[in-house]
């Protein structure tokens, strides 16, 4: 009765899965943490719904206005109409948008083919206090949607029969929506520029995410500007109609891509190479920073002294503070936060700044869900970490003279303000109250007043969408009175460094490059009369000229040196300079070839080609009417890439709360041979049985925000003896997850019948499954699973004879539990290629309802680790063991591999029939052996793996084929061992003993078998019609014997 209570204990918690291990597909997955809670409310709008929660209507509102504009811009250059309305899910901050359920999946297969992502019409948006980057974030998401609608069509139909269209690489499908959204300025100029004149574009594989997708944007804007605008629409018809991209560039541009990207490359590097003639990179002191592959840095300043230097490094979506001394020349890391993972980098926290007495270094990070000042003291070497309320991000900050204020560029209420914070008193209040984005503040010595850079309008009005330039202001703080210092339309000014009330120094873009200036209070005499009048006047000054953009620059609190961020041919730099050594230029320098073509762009419009002579006929190059207009109308599409925003009367509907609702979001149509895995299997002789060919058809549902999501599967009907199903319903609206999974599964059993040896007994298994999970995340990668199990096997005899008539069927009802510990940093870095390090331990306990004497538990853990070896070469290894015991056992069978097609079974090792075995699994990968190589109730694994992506690795532009892009080589070895005593080494294994009989003998042969078997050789995979398809050569060695070597050909991704 005891055991029966704790059985149902079980029950009432959960994971989904529960019969766990089924070979190397074992389920791991991260988590994302909810630590608030959101309620979202929304506006429905003609053509698009805009989502959001507490603190958002402004965003909404504004998402709803640009959203209209940039709509009707996209449509008709794309010449496509988004039947459907669009559904905007904005989060007030990036921090808010990590806690969403976006993007996670339920790991049902490990099969890859026949997936079809169904995209809705739903567009993710968090503001980071830069509405040019919110922008961007509201037409990527339309472009996106419009571009993946002309290529893989507009319902599940299209969306299916489009699945095994071309996967398109990074370059080209992120490329064109950065494109399509992102207009060509300094920043992206300058990136582009590092890039191609680094040489880093010769070895494309090289390239990150990041920059594949600038490449992309730099031959889309070159398509733009040697072909013209007007053959990107046509290019991307043509693509979907051929079905190839290749094929649309040779049919509309009349050339291969091959020529296009070698000429789009000459084209950038012969600008490039022009823009630096005469260019004079820092000469400042260099500090001995080692500037690493993939990192980012940010936030670089100097101590008042300058014997210190702070700095912010990110790298794969986790964050360190670092500390160099330069007298020491040591780099030490006083803060980390965040872990390595593949997700949308956030490069606007931790913000750091000095104290003026140099031994405190303020740091604001964004933890938990709130913000958070960390005061890190660098003689203590401990920080003190107290929370800011009322603010939920801070942008930048420095601190006043007296070291009693910080004043801070803060996000709250959809708004990016000026606050000054008190230190002692850990309060802030609130200095501006606008729209406008206000960034960078800094205190004028000995002032009330404070410096800071805005994209507030001179005529002091809020457009959307707000595309203005940044200019610098000046407000006091006690009375907020504000003053414009500079008024430069089309050019920006940041980093703003006060040095007196008279004199400040700055970053801007004037000549196409951020470059260092500086502005003075100048005079001069007016007039005389009686006595001399003044006139007062601003004296600008440049004074560098960098052949590539400042990233940052800093003053210390004493104005006696300044630190700066630089970035020269993809390497970042660091430099700490005198004030005393600066240099004034004489004259302004040359304009970049950016700047020229958009000074001659609007000299253009402003002339309106009415200056020419009509009369006037160009014999070399005639043009007819007709094509004079066309030129004229494409002219107008080039120049309206700059927006103008038409006149519309919004009008504001009534504000609704939502209520869930659920769309289609995969449907999946492949053959899987694991469906079998899903569960344990009851004991055969006969051992494992896997899926062979069986077709699988699955769908998926899920509300807007993918908190509810709802999934069903069926199997069938390639083998009508072996259907079943499953149904998945997942609610991961709060911080504790929860699942319940329902499945079906049947197949059938082969018996050898002494009595009819020619026809043999055929039973038939059907297993009824009911999950339910609790999952708890302590963080994004590790987590606590529960699950509770009800599962109900019915065993049919079949009467294929009429001797099976009277077998009554056996049924049996079992209750139980899994409790696991998962913990995940995996990153994906390519199909069937991931860095980083897993590991789960799991216990489960079962026992059948209504019988004695049924219990069997089991406990295992797997580990799993993915080092990279050089670029995207990666060595994997796996290390696996689980043991099961009880009234009842479960019995492994190693050999074979996942997934495996035209499976074969070893029957030289009988299982042992004193071990009461009555469920049965696989213990994957073993190659060379075939299923059953070994058999007992523990197991232990071990594989190697170095998988080389083999063209990809060596190519030095991109692959046109996905099939080449995804071809990999690797070399493996095995080692396994299955046993049913207490070691693999134990006398009383089974495979060590081997009985006789004879008429009126028995004969009981011992022996030492060598109990540990394994494997080496080679293998293939590739993505081919939309599978993983992986065909190994596996070498076996057992009992010390060299075996021939076997070919296996399995549907799987690699553990």
């Amino acid at each position: 009765m005891k055991k029966l209570l704790f059985i149902l204990l079980l029950c009432s918690w959960q994971s989904v899965f529960c019969q766990y291990y089924t070979g190397s597909n074992t389920p791991f997955g991260q988590s994302r943490v909810q630590y608030n809670s959101f309620f979202w409310h929304y506006y429905d709008f003609q053509r698009f719904k805009t989502h959001f929660t507490k603190g958002g209507n402004k965003h909404a509102v504004y998402t709803a206005k640009t959203a209209h504009i940039y709509l009707k811009e996209l449509e008709k250059f794309l010449d496509f109409k988004i039947e459907d309305k669009i559904h905007f899910i904005i989060y007030n901050s990036q921090n808010n948008f990590r806690q969403s359920n976006i993007g996670l999946t339920n790991d049902i297969s490990s099969n890859i083919g026949g997936t079809a992502k169904i995209m809705g019409e739903k567009i993710f948006l968090y503001f980071n206090g830069d509405h040019k980057d919110f922008n961007r974030q509201i037409k990527a998401g339309i472009a996106e949607i419009i571009i993946h609608k002309i290529l893989y069509g507009s319902d599940l139909k299209q969306s299916v029969k489009s699945s095994s269209f071309t996967n398109l690489p990074i370059w080209f499908k992120n490329g064109l929506i950065d494109y399509l959204s992102n207009d060509w300025d300094t920043e992206i100029d300058g990136k582009l520029k590092n890039l191609i004149l680094s040489e880093k574009i010769k070895k494309f594989y090289t390239l990150s995410n990041e920059e594949s997708q600038l490449y992309g944007h730099g031959i889309w804007q070159y398509i733009d500007e040697v072909f013209g605008r007007n053959m990107i629409p046509n290019l991307i018809y043509m693509m979907k109609v051929s079905k190839s991209v290749e094929s649309g560039f040779i049919y509309v541009l009349g050339t291969t891509l091959d020529m296009v990207q070698d000429d789009f490359i000459k084209h950038y590097k012969t600008i490039y190479n022009d823009d630096i003639i005469n260019c004079i990179d820092p000469n400042g002191e260099p500090i001995s920073i080692k500037s690493k592959k993939q990192r980012i840095y940010r936030q670089f300043k100097t101590n008042k002294k300058g014997d210190k230097i702070a700095f912010v490094e990110h790298y794969l979506g986790q964050y360190k503070v670092k500390i160099y001394d330069l007298s020491k020349k040591r780099l030490k890391t006083v803060l980390k936060g965040d872990h390595k993972l593949n997700r949308i980098p956030d490069f606007t926290h931790p913000v750091i700044a000095w104290h003026p007495q140099n031994k405190i270094l303020a740091i604001f990070e964004e933890k938990k869900g709130e913000v958070l000042l960390n005061l890190y003291d660098t003689k203590e070497k401990k920080g003190n970490p107290r929370p800011l309320n009322n603010i939920e991000k801070v942008l930048s900050c420095s601190y006043n003279q007296k070291g009693d204020k910080i004043i801070l560029s803060g996000v709250n209420n959809s708004q990016t303000d000026i606050y000054e914070y008190s230190v002692l008193g850990s309060s802030q209040k609130q200095i501006t109250n606008d729209q406008y984005d206000n960034y960078n503040p800094k205190y004028f010595p000995n002032s009330n007043e404070v410096i800071f850079s805005s994209n507030r309008s001179s005529k002091n009005k809020f457009d959307t969408p707000n595309t203005n330039t940044f200019d610098l202001f000046k407000i006091n703080v006690r009375n907020r009175k504000l003053t414009q210092l500079t008024n430069t339309p089309d050019i920006n000014e940041k980093y703003p460094q006060p040095i007196s009330l008279k004199n400040y120094h700055y970053l801007s873009d004037k000549n196409g490059i951020y470059n260092h200036y500086q502005k003075s209070k100048d005079s001069a005499i007016s007039y005389i009369d009686t006595i001399i009048h003044y006139r007062y006047f601003d004296v600008e000054q440049q004074l560098s000229n960098f052949s590539r953009n400042a990233l940052e620059i800093c003053f210390s609190a004493n104005h006696n040196h300044y630190s700066l961020l630089y970035k020269l041919n993809n390497q970042y730099q660091f430099f700490l300079e005198k004030n005393e050594n600066i240099i004034i230029l004489e004259k302004n320098h040359t304009n970049t070839f950016f700047i020229k073509s958009k000074d001659n762009a609007l000299s253009a419009n402003d002339n309106n080609l009415g200056k020419s002579n009509i009369n006037e006929v160009n014999i070399y190059n005639y043009q007819f009417e007709s094509e004079k207009e066309k030129k004229k109308s494409n002219e107008e599409i080039n120049s309206s890439k700059k927006l103008t925003k038409p006149k519309s009367n919004f009008v504001l509907p009534l504000k609704k709360i939502y209520n869930v609702n659920f769309t289609i979001g995969e449907f999946v149509m492949q053959l899987n041979p694991t469906f079998n895995n899903l569960a344990y299997q009851r004991f055969s002789n006969s051992g494992f049985k896997n899926a062979g060919f069986d077709g699988f058809t699955m769908i998926q549902a899920k509300d807007v925000f993918e908190d509810y999501k709802l999934t069903g599967g069926f199997k069938g009907p390639v083998q009508l003896n072996n259907t079943g199903f499953i149904v998945v319903y997942e609610n991961l609206k709060n911080r504790m997850d929860k699942k319940t999974q329902l499945s079906r599964q049947s197949f059938e059993n082969f018996l050898s019948d002494n009595n009819n040896i020619d026809q043999p007994i055929i039973e038939k298994t059907i297993t009824n499954d009911i999950k339910h999970q609790y999952s708890y995340p302590f963080s994004e990668v590790s987590s606590l699973r529960l699950t509770s199990n009800i599962r109900i096997d019915k065993i049919i005899t079949l009467s294929n004879n009429p001797n099976n008539l009277p077998t009554p069927n056996k049924n049996h009802i079992l209750g139980g539990g899994l409790l696991e510990y998962v913990y995940d940093a995996t990153r994906p870095v390519a199909l069937n290629i991931n860095n980083g390090f897993k590991f789960k331990t799991w216990f489960e306990g079962y026992r059948e309802i209504d019988k004695v004497n049924t219990d069997f538990f089991v406990v295992g853990f797997d580990v799993r680790n993915y080092q990279k070896i050089h670029k995207n070469i990666v060595f994997a290894s796996r290390i696996a063991a689980s043991t099961s015991f009880g009234s009842q056992k479960l019995i492994y069978y190693l050999g074979g591999v996942d997934g495996y097609l035209f499976a074969k079974y070893d029957g030289s090792i009988a299982p042992d029939p004193s071990q009461n075995y009555q469920f049965q699994t696989i213990a994957t990968p073993l190659r060379g052996f075939y299923q059953n190589a070994r058999n007992g109730k523990s197991f232990i694994g071990i594989s190697n793996e170095i998988r080389v992506p083999l063209f990809s690795y060596f190519s030095n532009r991109p692959l046109k084929s996905d099939f080449l892009e995804n071809f990999m080589i690797i070399g493996f070895n095995d080692i396994g061992a299955a046993w049913t005593g207490k070691n693999p080494y134990s006398a009383e294994n089974a495979f060590n003993n081997s009985i006789v009989n004879g008429t009126n003998w028995t004969i009981n042969i011992e022996s030492q078998k060598e109990p540990i078997v394994y494997s080496y050789g080679f293998g293939i995979r590739s993505r081919l019609f939309g599978y993983y398809v992986r065909l190994d050569w596996g070498y076996g060695i057992d009992d010390h014997i060299a075996m021939p070597s076997i070919k296996q050909l399995s549907l799987s991704l690699d553990f």
